[in-house]
């Protein structure tokens, strides 16, 4: 009897939120009541009945009173006071309506008088439990027990004090009281819903846009990972168009036809004036010679952790890493006048951070630096693993500066000396191909001391610092003037990393990484962006936004319990951190619950999620605080003021479109519940009424057909109603019946179902009109105007019709009450005994005279006052109908407009949520970026890997920058590597997953998941699709060529598997990446290998040559690997079949081919072996 939230914390927002609502509602009952007052004011100073200066005080009275509680309403002391001026309006409302039987008591011997009175005080009766239902802020128990007794207390006096009221026409009255509270609740409790359910979605609305922004943010920090802002927003856009749920956001066409050429989405771009640094660590290979590759690939992630800060503070791009290499640019994608400075600056910083590097680490490597500028082709080349990266001719020239230079030295070109001579001293170094080189030796007085105020400035943390730590999360805007080389206002760029002591331990590097987005929820999230520090924090520091990409981390939030769903209304995406700390709660209770009693560990369980609860509460109420327009929302609706129509067109279609469709989780604020009740209240309602009007009137036929025909109708919806009900349980299925309900509810069908539902009670009324069974007595003409009043009560019912047409019906019954008694139609009424009142009415109709007895023209129904009063009551309760509708259409609307943003808003959120996993995993393998939500580092090692690297071996003598500046040669390249990529998608090679591309070659690896390799049949499954996947870029080639006019690209494939290590790497710019010796080798299987042909080393024939024929090359001299014996591919065998092994056991691979014909013949037993082999219990057989 009092809804209200279970929690106490959304009930007092609530209350705070729609008190604007609940007030507006008020003051236009009170003006109601003022309008009231007049109008019967008005009434009985010109009709100058008997007592009527009593009458007009009383409506002065209640004027007067509501017009000063209207003015109360604006001042601040209602919000604290509203239930008790309520109060005090319904005592006013009450005792000016139960003094109309002051005159009832006075002229009880004027049967006409009490006749009038008592009709308009019945009238006045159910307006005034309307009002107070309907309009009047009170809590839903008091309005029923106010209602109630206010009901039987009227009905007590009428009984009493009206002495022409009949044991039958007062339980009617009864009845139709009933049926006004039934009304009246109906409307009052899904008023309520409707605004609790509205003020639950937009809150829900109001976090999901908040945790937007954040989620925003948070992917413009993941993209720029890897892009530039401006290549990541052309991606975006393209992305957006495709499913997001894929692990790709477009999808590319296959190969070109010859008859059609259809290119996938290509964006680069040629840029001037950009200087190119490329990085290589002197002393590497020797670091790396005692170290495990696990080890060596930490080392790197400090190493590059630093640089990756030094280029987010000079200005600089990074682009990738290529084993031990680093290289990143300047002046690219955004032009700035100062980007040979820049790269300078970032080689002399390298230079100082790898010293840095060898005091804490005890190493002795050093960084040989290399800076070109000229001009380059920057964006993205294929659909998967994707990576921002620059080609050029001058980018080739950067490369080999690098390798020409000197160790601790940074070795740039005549190109990058023109923008360095007046900034550093500099002395020239050997020639290459005729052009001079130079080394920097220092900075000129006039740029050192501006240098030296940068460095002091750019002290990067030679520790990475806990994830908890991160400063920021938005991308850091770097400006570096032409008149300041390299110099950051520090205003402009908060650091990204906080410094720390110099002499830190490094070993933190690999546990905590402190700004890869990736780590956690609370590390990505809490420190969003200091700005809106305190808007994402609660007093007792737990974030109120946590990363999308956790969603499914916590089971309690997936499968939320029927306490917590009943609340969520079926949106389970109000992430907390706290759900974080409940898990890892549960985590510690689980390796002790063998010593806690079962009951405690439920108690903490309830514990943790009440305290979720309240977090999320608490996160809802902040974000409905910050938003200044959520008060308005409830005063100000976004509908057209006259139509009640959404001011957005897409709004009112949708609106239309699912006004009746199921809710998944379906709840009492439900389209298809509102339905169902209101259909339920239609019938109660008409049923009663029907009972009505026999009880009180004779049955002529037309009202016996119209109550058969609205009666089946009646049936026929409710069982309607019931199948659906049972359907939704599984009790009942009928598809005929589904589809007539589905017709039925859809917009304009609805509306024409609904408006005959709510006109049925009053057209049974009319239907049983006669003059002689309804005019023929005062009395049956009182209960005619009591059940017409009450039933132009139920054009309330049915919120989801139209509130026009309604109101419309209403008014148009109540000018059909006012015509039926005001107009002539019927002769006067006979003054008689009532035991002699039907023969007498029979008598007058048939126009017989009889001697002595006379008809009176001064009865009820003749009398002009009575005619006046109802017509007065009729506007009355006319006005009252159309200010009832329109407020419940409102109410309904925006609860159809609040749960469909807080729809839109989620689905944009996973929309965005889909594109960040999209391109995460384009970073990032799904499996590696699971497992760096639970832990701060990735680096595991994988047991027999297998890695190709595959290189178009001629790509350079196609590609040539005097057309285009090469862009188009690109183009070609992106929609081959897109092929490639497209392969990766089939099912055939789920065990293969890309790397990286290198310019012109593809490198690809398999058996990086462990979960993978654990389903597969065969422990060596990984590496036969990894040779499928060789083969079929082979098979690639050749129909791409195809397309080719006059040239033919020729790939050069080499394959090794062994021991690899994966893992992440960088800080700002994640790399995910593989070392090991393995990977050295395929390179060099590649580099020394055959064009158009797939090499692999020795030690990979023994497990491969069972399902492929290879050749001998022979022994060849590999670099870095002195001589090794090398094989061809030659084909694959065919009908080959291998038996499902254990992972500890060698494969025994049988082969139907001719290869096997030189085989040694089989011993005996061996047969025999086989033969039990064979049996269907002991063995399965697969094809490869």
């Amino acid at each position: 009897w009092d809804p209200c939230f279970d929690s106490h914390i959304l009930e007092a927002q609530y209350k705070r939120s729609t008190f604007l609502q609940l007030r507006q509602r008020f003051q236009y009952a009170l003006c109601y009541c003022v309008l009231a007052s007049l109008l019967y004011c008005i009434y009985s100073a010109s009709m100058v009945r008997p007592h009527w200066v009593a009458s007009v005080v009383v409506s002065l009275l209640v004027a007067v009173s509501s017009m000063v509680l209207l003015v109360f309403t604006q001042s601040r002391h209602y919000n604290a006071h509203f239930v008790k001026v309520s109060l005090v309006t319904v005592a006013v409302l009450c005792a000016a309506s139960l003094s109309v039987f002051a005159p009832i008591v006075q002229e009880r011997s004027d049967d006409s008088a009490v006749h009038i009175l008592s009709v308009g005080a019945f009238s006045l009766c159910i307006l005034v439990l309307m009002i107070i239902y309907a309009l009047l802020p009170m809590p839903l128990y008091l309005a029923v027990a106010v209602c109630s007794a206010y009901s039987i207390v009227f009905e007590i006096l009428s009984a009493l004090l009206i002495p022409t009221l009949t044991g039958t026409v007062v339980a009617v009255r009864v009845l139709l009281q009933l049926c006004v509270h039934l009304v009246g609740l109906h409307t009052r409790v899904m008023t309520e819903i409707g605004m609790r359910n509205t003020f639950f979605k937009v809150g829900q609305s109001l976090m999901v846009r908040r945790e937007l922004e954040v989620e925003k943010q948070l992917k413009e920090k993941m993209i720029h990972s890897v892009m530039p802002p401006k290549v990541a927003e052309w991606l975006m856009t393209n992305a957006e168009d495709d499913d997001s749920s894929s692990e790709q956001p477009r999808k590319p066409s296959t190969s070109p036809r010859p008859s059609q050429m259809i290119f996938r989405p290509f964006n680069m771009h040629r840029i001037e004036n950009v200087s190119i640094l490329f990085a290589d660590i002197v002393g590497f290979t020797q670091m790396s010679a005692n170290k495990s590759a696990e080890h060596l690939v930490g080392l790197l992630n400090d190493l590059f952790g630093r640089f990756d800060y030094l280029c987010n503070k000079l200005g600089c791009e990074k682009i990738s890493t290529l084993g031990d290499c680093y290289y990143c640019v300047s002046g690219c994608p955004e032009p700035r006048p100062d980007h040979a400075r820049c790269c300078v600056e970032m080689g002399l910083a390298m230079i100082r951070a790898i010293a840095e590097f060898d005091e804490d680490t005890n190493e002795s490597v050093n960084m040989r630096v290399g800076v070109h500028t000229g001009t380059v082709l920057c964006g993205i080349v294929g659909t998967k693993r994707f990576k921002f990266d620059v080609w050029s001719n001058d980018v080739s020239y950067a490369n080999k500066m690098e390798s020409t230079g000197r160790p601790g030295r940074v070795h740039v070109s005549d190109s990058s000396h023109a923008f360095l001579v007046d900034h550093y001293y500099m002395e020239e170094g050997p020639l290459d191909l005729n052009r001079k080189t130079y080394f920097i030796r220092g900075r000129k007085p006039t740029a050192l001391d501006k240098a030296q105020q940068m460095a002091s400035r750019h002290s990067w943390p030679h520790t990475i610092a806990a994830a908890e730590t991160t400063k920021t999360i938005d991308t850091r805007k770097v400006s570096c003037p032409a008149n300041q080389p390299g110099e950051i206002e520090e205003e402009e760029v908060a650091p990204m990393l906080p410094p720390v002591h110099r002499h830190s331990s490094l070993s933190t590097l690999n546990s905590s990484r402190k700004d890869s987005g990736i780590r956690s929820r609370q590390s990505s999230i809490q420190d969003t962006m200091r700005p809106q520090a305190k808007a994402l924090r609660f007093n007792n520091n737990v974030p109120v936004f946590v990363s999308m990409w956790q969603v499914n981390i916590v089971k309690l939030l997936d499968t939320p319990t029927p306490l917590y769903a009943q609340r969520a209304s079926g949106y389970c995406s109000s992430y907390t951190s706290v759900a974080d700390t409940g898990r890892s709660s549960g985590s510690s209770l689980r390796g002790y619950s063998i010593f806690v009693d079962p009951a405690l560990m439920l108690n903490e369980s309830l514990s943790r999620l009440r305290h979720l609860r309240k977090q999320s509460d608490l996160q809802m109420i902040r974000c409905i605080q910050q938003d200044s327009c959520t008060m308005d929302y409830f005063i100000r609706p976004p509908v057209n003021p006259v139509t009640l129509f959404f001011n957005d067109p897409q709004m009112e279609k949708n609106y239309r479109h699912r006004l009746h469709h199921r809710d998944l989780a379906p709840t009492m604020a439900s389209a298809s519940f509102t339905t169902y009740f209101d259909i339920f209240v239609a019938l109660g309602f008409y049923l009663i009424i029907m009972f009505a009007c026999f009880v009180l009137f004779d049955t002529p036929m037309s009202w016996l057909l119209f109550c058969l025909f609205a009666t089946s109708v009646h049936l026929c919806i409710f069982m309607l109603c019931i199948r659906e009900i049972l359907a939704t349980r599984g009790h009942w299925v009928a598809d005929c019946l589904a589809q007539i309900y589905r017709y039925c509810t859809e917009w304009y069908p609805w509306h024409v179902v609904g408006l005959v539902l709510v006109s049925f009670p009053i057209g049974a009324i009319f239907s049983n009109f006669t003059c002689a069974g309804v005019l023929s007595t005062p009395e049956r003409t009182n209960a005619f105007c009591y059940v017409v009043f009450v039933s132009l009560l139920h054009f309330c019912n049915f919120t989801q019709l139209n509130f026009w047409l309604r109101s419309l019906l209403a008014t148009c019954a109540g000018v059909v009450l006012a015509l039926l008694i005001g107009l002539p139609a019927c002769p006067c009424p006979l003054r008689a005994p009532a035991r002699n009142v039907t023969h007498l009415e029979v008598i007058s109709d048939l126009g017989v005279e009889l001697p002595g007895v006379s008809f009176h023209r001064d009865s009820y129904s003749c009398n002009q006052s009575a005619i006046y009063e109802i017509v007065l009551h009729v506007v009355l309760n006319t006005i009252l109908v159309w200010l009832l509708n329109r407020e419940f259409e409102i109410s309904y609307r925006l609860s159809f407009h609040g749960s469909a943003m807080a729809a839109r808003d989620e689905q944009r959120i996973q929309s965005m949520k889909n594109q960040a996993d999209w391109l995460l995993h384009n970073i990032i393998p799904r499996h590696v970026a699971e497992q760096l939500k639970n832990t701060s580092k990735y680096s595991e090692n994988h047991r027999d890997a297998g890695i190709i690297f595959a290189s178009i071996v001629n790509f350079h003598e196609m590609y040539d920058e005097s057309y285009e500046g090469g862009k188009e040669y690109l183009r070609v390249l992106n929609e081959l590597v897109g092929d490639f990529d497209e392969l990766l998608s089939k099912p055939l090679f789920r065990n293969v997953t890309k790397i990286k591309t290198i310019g012109s070659t593809f490198m690809a690896a398999s058996g990086l998941n462990p979960k993978l390799r654990r389903e597969n049949p065969h422990p060596f499954t990984h590496l036969f699709e990894l040779m499928d996947f060789a083969i079929a870029m082979q098979q690639v080639i050749e129909n791409f060529n195809q397309n080719l006019l006059e040239f033919n690209f020729v790939i050069r494939i080499g394959y090794c598997f062994g021991d690899v290590t994966a893992g992440v790497i960088g800080t700002t710019k994640l790399y995910y990446d593989i070392w090991g010796d393995a990977v050295n080798t395929a390179s060099r299987m590649d580099s020394h290998g055959v064009p158009g042909r797939i090499q692999i080393p020795e030690h990979c024939l023994q497990v491969l040559q069972e399902l492929y024929v290879f050749e001998s090359r022979g022994s060849i001299y590999i670099k870095g690997k002195n001589n090794m014996n090398v094989y061809l591919l030659v084909r694959k065998k065919d009908k080959v079949l291998y038996r499902i092994l254990p992972s500890t056991q060698r494969p025994s691979l049988t082969t139907t081919t001719s290869d096997d014909k030189d085989k040694p013949a089989p011993t005996d037993e061996q047969a025999k072996g086989d033969e039990e082999e064979k049996k269907p219990k002991s063995e399965e057989e697969l094809p490869v």
